[in-house]
């Protein structure tokens, strides 16, 4: 619910290849189209365990993966690490190259480094996090991004980012470092403390190893010839199968040492902790609607505006009217038997809300904020108690109200629970990314150019 903290980052919800359906080509002629479907954007700010490869630091891929490997700790230095640390992200005005291929010299150069000089990660694997910065943006913004100066049609380093002095391409390597960073301190501590990668994990690693496995099935499915060109659809030219599974190493250390950390934290907070906290920050928290009671049930029969809107969106008196004709027959008919069962029967027999019709127009845990400013008031009226019905005014129309009662879950609380998280999470990241730092060259950054490559091939 509130978007102060940070939470645990979209990355880590779901990135696994076959999550992104199939080519990162469709993904961006969906954007290119303009797909109407996106949600009112949201802080969708990221900081916490990105993603990449075996948790040593070595950039080399083991042999075999088991339930009970190890990492093994590369001893290879880096033999002139004078860059290492000396630029930012704007080191260079276009980091784009217009072909690429698995393990050549721009896909082989190493770009980063741990604090024994040690090679962390190479343009190879980089691409992977960073088309994922620029999925996940875009899935998070879809055509509102446009709105913030991301025209997905141009290359990305001909464009100014919505960060002063960054282009777009800038911008999602910046963010791209960041989450490897991040990624790579947390599988660090994950291996100090013990961690060993689960049966399950290292047979999804070992997967991409067989022709005849689950992966190769999906890259098939989807029409291509092998995995690694199901990968470089995802995640351009210079991306090896060997990258993914070394990407997928960290990123399972990485995500299970969060969630452990995650959840002791949680252990170790009582309800008192909780509370204290809300009361502390009641005024944000009510700012935003969080109020401190309960969520309730309530039930509801829309009866919605049956006519055509003008240009600006309003509906002429002649509909609203016949809405509260119909609501307030259907209203009177249900007092002649006042009883939840037939609120029920009429819900699913008149209410036009495709959310709940079906349903006796029951809304099981609406909390404070969930709902239109009128249908909020309503339910958490100080005075509201169980059975309590009236007619609402909303702008989709009249609501019949009929009031279950409050239940168990607490909003507030749980948006209390998770800024106090998201505090404690956040100053661990701080804290592992200083204890196991990486160190970036960005001159010797090279990206494959997916966007120009694709917009060519249309």
């Amino acid at each position: 619910m509130n978007e102060k903290q940070k939470k645990i980052p979209a990355w880590m919800i779901a990135l696994v290849v076959v999550l992104f359906a199939a080519l990162a080509v469709v993904i961006v002629l969906l954007v290119y189209n303009g797909s109407e479907e996106a949600e009112t954007p949201t802080d969708t700010t990221l900081s916490a365990p990105a993603e990449s490869q075996d948790a040593s630091g070595s950039i080399e891929a083991d042999e075999s993966d088991s339930a009970d490997e190890q990492p093994t700790e590369t001893t290879e230095k880096v033999p002139a690490v004078e860059g290492y640390g000396a630029n930012t992200a704007t080191a260079l005005d276009n980091y784009s190259v217009a072909d690429a291929a698995p393990n050549n010299a721009d896909m082989s150069q190493i770009i980063a480094i741990n604090d024994a000089q040690e090679a962390c990660l190479n343009n190879g694997e980089l691409q992977i996090y960073y088309w994922i910065e620029f999925y996940n943006f875009m899935n998070s913004y879809g055509t509102y991004a446009s709105m913030m100066g991301l025209d997905a049609n141009t290359p990305l380093y001909e464009q100014q980012s919505m960060q002063e002095g960054s282009t777009w391409e800038q911008y999602f390597l910046e963010s791209a470092a960041l989450h490897y960073s991040e990624n790579y301190a947390l599988a660090q501590c994950a291996y100090a403390n013990g961690y060993t990668i689960s049966e399950e994990d290292a047979a999804n690693i070992a997967d991409m190893d067989d022709p005849n496995g689950t992966f190769a099935a999906e890259a098939t499915e989807y029409g291509y010839d092998s995995i690694e060109a199901y990968l470089q659809a995802n995640f351009g030219k210079g991306v090896s199968v060997a990258d993914y599974q070394n990407y997928l190493r960290t990123y399972y250390a990485a995500y299970d040492y969060y969630n452990t950390r995650s959840e002791e934290m949680e252990a170790a907070l009582s309800e008192e902790d909780v509370i204290a906290y809300y009361d502390e920050n009641a005024e944000t928290f009510a700012g935003q609607g969080l109020t401190k009671v309960n969520n309730v049930e309530v039930r509801h029969i829309l009866i919605g505006l049956d006519g055509e809107a003008d240009e600006n969106g309003e509906y002429s008196e002649e509909v609203w009217a016949a809405a509260e004709e119909s609501a307030n027959e259907i209203y009177a008919k249900w007092q002649e038997n006042p009883t939840e069962e037939y609120f029920i029967e009429l819900a699913n027999e008149h209410s036009t809300d495709p959310g709940s019709n079906t349903n006796g127009g029951l809304y099981d845990d609406v909390y404070p904020g969930q709902m239109v400013t009128e249908f909020n008031d309503w339910c958490f009226d100080a005075s509201r108690a169980k059975g309590d019905h009236g007619v609402v005014k909303t702008s989709y129309g009249y609501h019949i109200m009929y009031f279950v009662g409050q239940n168990e879950n607490r909003q507030w609380y749980t948006a209390a629970l998770e800024d106090i998280m998201g505090v404690q999470l956040n100053e661990m990241l701080d804290e592992l990314v200083e204890q196991y730092p990486v160190k970036f060259d960005y001159t010797k950054v090279r990206l494959y150019d997916m966007i120009s490559n694709n917009v060519a091939t249309e």
